[in-house]
């Protein structure tokens, strides 16, 4: 199979109407995300992550394929499939655990506040890469 070398532009237009920048394909992708099965600690699917670290109950660290370019400068969202949890949304244990090659995350708790364990979570990072 040929090579073709590296392909580099500001503009990309479409080939019925308009035009997208580069800028926003670059800048606002999701450089990692993650389908991860709680209670094994098992990748469904992930993009950019190299390692999967199981920390006990509801407590995973993902470790990055390509760092990013800076430690709390990219942002990350996550989902859960909640089980019976009044403390919905995404947990990040402090900002000293958010670094260029690895976040760490506690997605699901229980009423009480206690961390579980659970089937399906996903998670997703945006930002420059290094």
């Amino acid at each position: 199979m040929p090579s073709f070398g590296t392909l580099k532009a500001d503009t990309l237009t479409h080939s019925t109407a308009g035009s997208v920048t580069t800028n926003f394909v670059v800048h606002g992708s999701n450089k990692m995300w993650i389908a991860f099965n709680g209670n094994s600690a098992t990748a469904y699917d992930s993009l950019n992550v190299a390692s999967e670290t199981d920390g006990g109950t509801g407590d995973y660290t993902f470790n990055f394929t390509n760092n990013f370019s800076a430690a709390k400068a990219y942002s990350s969202g996550q989902s859960v499939d909640l089980e019976s949890s009044g403390y919905p949304g995404s947990y990040i244990a402090d900002d000293s655990t958010v670094l260029t090659s690895s976040i760490r995350v506690f997605p699901t708790r229980n009423t009480s506040g206690a961390m579980l364990d659970n089937g399906y979570n996903s998670l997703n990072c945006s930002g420059d890469l290094a």
